[in-house]
């Protein structure tokens, strides 16, 4: 293939299952641990043919994980600010929506995952389509401005990325065939809080035009006060590796990896967003509500999102999730206190992102036309669906497979892909019309598209919350 001249130079790629595909294009550099990258340089021609470096991934939990989302070959290294773009026909004259993926793994597992693939939104849908990945864990979400003044441009590091991203895409991807003016974000899990993140960033405003979030929400973004206090408790766990922010920018990336497991030891350790009073001036759900310029927004949650904790600890973090965020009787059922969580974790902190883009009124001004989805269902190319216990519930991150899956093609049923049409029609009409194609979410008719088997007509509306939904249903 030929060169595409960049900001980064030029950049060669090759054909994946005949789709012109570009891995691993430097978007940005670092010049330090815990500093804001800057921009690309160009430099010599970039064969971008091979996935480019992901950032070092931290452990979730003091527990081994049982499964990771990297390929297996996938190189781990803090230098890992790169970029992948899929475009059909990138010499096309008439440029096409672009869509920009947020990968999930709680900000501390991720990247280039084998679990998402891409390549159908070019290859069957003729969208452009940009992947990436940023720092992770300590690397990106360690704050470090209230421990030295000498890190006071240390917070929100992998937001910064994340903005670099968008900043290189209006750049350069109407080379590839994609319209700068046309950018839908999209994000799953945390990469959806991340898009969340975006849309209260004033710095982000232009750099995108619609966004789509699916099981994340506006809610996640730490007080400068919680963010000091991780790395208070991060520093701590160092013991004697460091004694001091400096020390920490000093020590290998094993030596951060083990701090980060130490301090995890000790309590839950949540990488988020700091309300910082500069990059993020104000918490991300009252800053949605008041954003100037209103974009189309879809919200999506599945229908059984806490499920997936009975895979966690054998299920022990179900019980032990409740007890902590809503009590009750000894006598509550496993399947009453999903459900409770459910609705607690992701339902209502949907419906108050909802709340906050459709205010004040529909159709008035600084009000955003948004649309609410539940994703019923669980696809049997899922990566969850070797849990016998959750395989055919509709938990937290099962409608990964749909949302990337190969419709035409031959993996999986053809429930599976049926599913997986619906799954994928929202997002490319809200990409190319600013519309999913059914009737917009409002507090008058708070109604969410419903997705699944027996789902097949796209005015199949039920109210939120699930729980009405659910007596509707019946």
């Amino acid at each position: 293939m030929l060169a595409i001249e960049t900001t980064s130079g030029p950049v060669r790629g090759f054909l994946d299952r005949g789709v012109p595909n570009w891995r691993g294009i430097p978007y940005g550099r670092i010049p330090g641990r815990f500093r804001p990258a800057l921009p690309a340089t160009a430099g010599d021609p970039v064969d971008a043919d091979r996935w480019g470096p992901v950032s070092w991934q931290v452990p979730m939990s003091p527990t081994p994980q049982r499964w990771s989302p990297l390929y297996p070959d996938a190189v781990q290294h803090e230098d890992c600010l790169n970029l992948n773009i899929w475009s059909a026909r990138p010499e096309r004259p008439d440029p096409q929506p672009v869509l920009v993926w947020f990968h999930p793994g709680r900000h501390m597992v991720g990247g280039t995952m084998r679990t998402v693939d891409p390549w159908a939104y070019a290859a069957r849908h003729d969208l452009v389509i940009v992947t990436a990945n940023y720092r992770l864990g300590p690397w990106g979400w360690l704050s470090l401005a209230d421990l030295d003044p000498e890190f006071a441009d240390s917070t929100n590091l992998a937001v910064r990325d994340q903005l670099l991203i968008l900043r290189w895409v209006r750049d350069n991807i109407a080379a590839f065939g994609g319209d700068p003016g046309n950018v839908t974000i999209f994000g799953l899990s945390t990469g959806g809080t991340d898009v969340a993140t975006l849309l209260g960033v004033p710095s982000a405003v232009g750099l995108f035009h619609k966004a789509a979030i699916y099981s994340g929400n506006a809610e996640l973004a730490q007080s400068r006060e919680e963010a000091a206090g991780l790395a208070e408790r991060f520093l701590s766990a160092a013991g004697s590796l460091a004694n001091d922010a400096g020390a920490l920018a000093e020590l290998s990336n094993v030596a951060l990896r083990y701090a980060h497991s130490q301090t995890l030891r000790a309590g839950q350790v949540r990488y988020h967003a700091v309300v910082d009073g500069d990059l993020i001036p104000r918490p991300p759900l009252p800053a949605v509500a008041d954003r100037a310029e209103p974009i189309p927004v879809l919200v999506s949650v599945t229908s059984e999102e806490a499920g997936i904790l009975e895979i966690v600890e054998e299920g022990a973090a179900v019980d032990a999730k409740y007890s902590r965020l809503i009590g009750g009787p000894d006598g509550t059922t496993r399947g009453e206190k999903v459900s409770r969580l459910s609705d607690e974790l992701y339902v209502r902190p949907a419906e108050r992102l909802l709340s906050a883009l459709n205010t004040p009124d529909p159709g008035a001004a600084g009000s955003e036309p948004c649309w609410a989805q539940v994703f019923d269902y669980h696809p049997t190319t899922s990566h969850l669906a070797g849990y016998p216990g959750i395989a055919r519930r509709a938990v937290h991150a099962a409608d990964t497979a749909a949302l990337f899956c190969d419709t035409d093609g031959p993996e999986g049923t053809a429930t599976d892909r049926a599913v997986g049409a619906q799954e994928q029609s929202g997002l490319v009409r809200l990409a190319r019309d600013g519309d999913p194609g059914w009737p917009a979410y409002t507090s008058q008719a708070p109604l969410a598209r419903w997705i699944g088997p027996r789902s097949t007509d796209r005015a199949d509306l039920r109210p939120l919350p699930l729980t009405e939904s659910a007596e509707v249903a019946r």
